[in-house]
Protein backbone atom coordinates (compact mmCIF):
# COMPACT_ATOMS: atom_id res chain seq x y z
CA UNK A 1 0.00 0.00 0.00
CA UNK A 2 1.43 3.38 -0.99
CA UNK A 3 2.06 6.17 1.47
CA UNK A 4 -0.84 8.29 0.18
CA UNK A 5 -3.30 5.39 0.24
CA UNK A 6 -2.18 4.44 3.75
CA UNK A 7 -2.51 8.04 4.92
CA UNK A 8 -6.02 8.32 3.42
CA UNK A 9 -7.08 5.01 4.98
CA UNK A 10 -5.83 6.05 8.40
CA UNK A 11 -7.42 9.49 8.02
CA UNK A 12 -10.73 7.83 7.13
CA UNK A 13 -10.39 5.60 10.19
CA UNK A 14 -9.68 8.59 12.43
CA UNK A 15 -12.71 10.39 10.98
CA UNK A 16 -14.88 7.30 11.53
CA UNK A 17 -13.72 6.95 15.14
CA UNK A 18 -14.14 10.64 15.92
CA UNK A 19 -17.62 10.79 14.33
CA UNK A 20 -18.64 7.63 16.16
CA UNK A 21 -17.35 9.05 19.43
CA UNK A 22 -19.21 12.30 18.72
CA UNK A 23 -22.46 10.44 18.09
CA UNK A 24 -22.01 8.50 21.33
CA UNK A 25 -21.26 11.66 23.37
CA UNK A 26 -24.01 13.82 21.84
CA UNK A 27 -26.71 11.13 21.90
CA UNK A 28 -29.90 12.47 20.34
CA UNK A 29 -28.23 15.61 18.96
CA UNK A 30 -26.24 13.61 16.40
CA UNK A 31 -28.08 10.78 14.69
CA UNK A 32 -26.40 8.32 12.33
CA UNK A 33 -27.19 5.03 10.64
CA UNK A 34 -24.49 2.62 9.52
CA UNK A 35 -24.88 2.87 5.72
CA UNK A 36 -25.04 6.64 5.63
CA UNK A 37 -22.32 6.83 8.25
CA UNK A 38 -19.93 5.11 5.83
CA UNK A 39 -20.94 7.54 3.06
CA UNK A 40 -20.48 10.48 5.44
CA UNK A 41 -17.00 9.30 6.51
CA UNK A 42 -15.86 8.92 2.89
CA UNK A 43 -17.31 12.31 1.92
CA UNK A 44 -15.85 14.04 4.97
CA UNK A 45 -12.41 12.49 4.39
CA UNK A 46 -12.38 13.55 0.72
CA UNK A 47 -13.55 17.08 1.58
CA UNK A 48 -10.94 17.49 4.32
CA UNK A 49 -8.11 16.23 2.11
CA UNK A 50 -9.09 18.52 -0.77
CA UNK A 51 -9.73 21.59 1.39
CA UNK A 52 -6.58 21.14 3.48
CA UNK A 53 -4.43 20.55 0.40
CA UNK A 54 -5.77 23.77 -1.10
CA UNK A 55 -5.07 25.77 2.06
CA UNK A 56 -1.61 24.26 2.59
CA UNK A 57 -0.70 25.11 -1.00
CA UNK A 58 -1.65 28.76 -0.49
CA UNK A 59 -0.50 29.45 3.10
CA UNK A 60 3.21 29.77 3.86
CA UNK A 61 4.64 27.03 6.08
CA UNK A 62 5.67 29.53 8.80
CA UNK A 63 2.03 30.40 9.47
CA UNK A 64 1.35 27.30 11.62
CA UNK A 65 -1.08 29.15 13.90
CA UNK A 66 -3.16 30.16 10.92
CA UNK A 67 -3.19 26.64 9.54
CA UNK A 68 -4.44 25.27 12.87
CA UNK A 69 -7.26 27.82 12.94
CA UNK A 70 -7.95 27.21 9.26
CA UNK A 71 -8.12 23.48 10.00
CA UNK A 72 -10.85 24.13 12.57
CA UNK A 73 -12.80 26.28 10.11
CA UNK A 74 -12.32 23.76 7.28
CA UNK A 75 -13.44 20.90 9.51
CA UNK A 76 -16.61 22.81 10.37
CA UNK A 77 -17.21 23.61 6.70
CA UNK A 78 -16.62 19.99 5.63
CA UNK A 79 -18.99 18.74 8.35
CA UNK A 80 -21.61 21.30 7.32
CA UNK A 81 -21.36 20.18 3.69
CA UNK A 82 -21.52 16.53 4.74
CA UNK A 83 -24.55 17.20 6.93
CA UNK A 84 -26.27 18.96 4.04
CA UNK A 85 -25.35 16.31 1.46
CA UNK A 86 -26.28 13.18 3.43
CA UNK A 87 -30.01 12.63 4.14
CA UNK A 88 -31.17 13.48 7.66
CA UNK A 89 -32.43 9.94 8.12
CA UNK A 90 -28.83 8.69 8.02
CA UNK A 91 -26.64 11.55 9.27
CA UNK A 92 -28.08 14.49 11.17
CA UNK A 93 -26.31 17.11 13.25
CA UNK A 94 -29.15 18.65 15.25
CA UNK A 95 -28.42 22.36 15.32
CA UNK A 96 -25.40 24.67 15.46
CA UNK A 97 -24.25 23.48 18.90
CA UNK A 98 -24.06 19.88 17.71
CA UNK A 99 -22.13 21.02 14.62
CA UNK A 100 -19.73 23.01 16.82
CA UNK A 101 -19.20 20.09 19.23
CA UNK A 102 -18.62 17.54 16.47
CA UNK A 103 -16.31 20.00 14.70
CA UNK A 104 -14.15 20.31 17.82
CA UNK A 105 -13.98 16.54 18.33
CA UNK A 106 -13.19 15.71 14.70
CA UNK A 107 -10.71 18.60 14.47
CA UNK A 108 -8.89 17.52 17.65
CA UNK A 109 -8.63 13.95 16.35
CA UNK A 110 -7.37 15.27 13.00
CA UNK A 111 -4.72 17.42 14.68
CA UNK A 112 -3.53 14.45 16.74
CA UNK A 113 -3.47 12.25 13.62
CA UNK A 114 -1.66 14.97 11.67
CA UNK A 115 1.09 15.13 14.25
CA UNK A 116 1.51 11.35 14.23
CA UNK A 117 1.38 11.22 10.42
CA UNK A 118 4.10 13.88 10.14
CA UNK A 119 6.35 11.82 12.44
CA UNK A 120 5.81 8.57 10.49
Amino acid sequence: MGALARSLAISGGVNALSLGFSAWILGGHFNITFGWFVVAVVLLTVLLVVLRSTVMATVPRFARGYTIIAGLVLTGAALGITDAAVPQSGFDLDGPWALAAVTLIVWAASVAYGEVDQQA
